[in-house]
């Protein structure tokens, strides 16, 4: 049996940006039929994002783009004319769930609001993800991952105590906030069956983020401290770091939490002479003398190449991984031999490698086609789905209703 998770739901996607648009890509993975509503008036911001395909810049040419919204259909439709909107409504009478990642009140005042899809589709399920959640008092502010990285306090953790918060790469809850999404739809998709009613799921990104700094949560009801940023030290663990090695920007990451994996780190340095000194005989001891175990340790592996550095760690039972660039995940043994990229032909980029959501069932695997160009399947689905004739799909089109 390999019949798709999701095979025969079909959701109306408004998203923009990432964590709208990944939800429904992973989606359309599992088997769902996704079709995105866009207008080439106003596309899809990260359409405009870089990087592009030979730096060529063009709607359909960004990688960007089309490596999160890969398990999908174009519409393009134009929600400022009343038709548009008409059309939208009748799309979504043909659906099963629609996902949208506006700032909150955007879709009421399209008229595309919970309330409007339930006259069409009493059943509807409908998922919004925008930054604060549609209600409170920030409900209305628009935003993107960045700040809202900073808002839900990962920022401040990220850095080192007397320097400013760096934060995390890009826009980090873009890719948190997606997966908790996706759960819900499914959650929603199952009470439908069993109850027959629809559901309104709000999700608010800001709530969805906050989980992930639990513990600085909990020290603070706890204790009334605030948790500081630390670098890459940990109050557990010594040595701990990211180290120097041979070569150009080439590093790795290493952790000592116990004995065992002290004994272990000794071992893969062959027992230098400074392992066996007394400031470093136990955890406690070694946090004491950090910084010069840190200084004792770079100046081995600056002499080493990266990889090596992690063989060896590894080899002797020490946690320990190199510190991939994107060259390096390209090549990664690892994602190779699972098939994690899946390279596909894009009609204007060429070969592009997308990516599945990370969790495969054994009995449904993914299966991944390419992200679509704007607008690309709007003739097909007024014709196929929504029954439009040639006539009104010309009166249409010449009105602007699908720019």
């Amino acid at each position: 049996m390999n019949n798709k998770i999701l095979e025969g739901i079909r959701i109306i996607e408004f998203g923009w940006a990432v964590v709208g648009p990944l939800t429904t890509s992973w989606a359309g993975g599992y088997g769902a039929e996704v079709i995105k509503i866009e207008t080439k008036t106003r596309p899809d911001i990260i359409r405009t994002m870089t990087p592009y395909k030979d730096d060529r810049v063009d709607l359909d040419n960004s990688l960007f783009f089309g490596r999160e919204n890969a398990n999908k259909y174009s519409l393009a439709l134009n929600l400022k004319h009343p038709e548009g909107v008409n059309i939208a409504k009748k799309l979504v009478a043909e659906s099963d769930c629609v996902l949208d990642s506006y700032t909150a009140g955007v879709m009421d005042r399209y008229g595309l609001g919970y309330e409007d899809l339930k006259q069409v589709k009493p059943d509807i399920i409908m998922l919004s993800s925008c930054m604060y959640g549609q209600t409170g008092p920030l409900r209305s502010m628009p935003g993107y991952g960045v700040p809202l990285t900073a808002i839900s306090g990962l920022t401040y953790l990220c850095g080192w105590p007397d320097r400013p918060p760096t934060g995390p790469y890009g826009s980090y809850t873009d890719y948190l906030v997606p997966r908790l999404n996706l759960l819900a739809l499914v959650s929603a998709l199952e009470y439908r069956r069993r109850t027959g009613k629809g559901t309104f799921i709000d999700a608010a990104q800001l709530e969805a983020s906050v989980q992930f700094v639990s513990p600085a949560l909990l020290e603070y009801g706890a204790n009334q401290r605030t948790a500081i940023r630390s670098g890459n030290t940990s109050n557990r663990a010594a040595p701990h770091g990211v180290f120097p090695c041979k070569g150009n920007d080439r590093w790795c990451a290493l952790s000592v939490f116990n004995e065992e994996e002290w004994q272990g780190f000794c071992e893969a340095l062959d027992h230098l002479p400074w392992t066996k000194r007394p400031e470093f005989a136990s955890l406690s001891e070694r946090k004491q003398n950090e910084g010069e175990l840190n200084r004792l340790i770079e100046e081995w592996t600056r002499q080493r190449e990266a990889e090596w550095v992690m063989v060896q760690m590894q080899s002797h039972g020490v946690p320990a991984g190199v510190a991939n660039n994107g060259q390096d995940l390209g090549h990664d043994p690892q994602l190779t031999y699972t098939h994690y990229y899946r390279r596909l032909e894009h009609p204007e980029m060429g070969a592009v490698d997308y990516a599945p959501h990370s969790i495969e069932f054994s009995n449904a695997p993914q299966e991944i086609f390419r992200s679509p160009c704007l607008g690309e399947h709007t003739e097909y689905i007024c014709k196929n789905i929504l029954g439009l004739s040639d006539q009104e799909f010309k009166k249409y089109s010449a009105e602007g209703v699908f720019e």
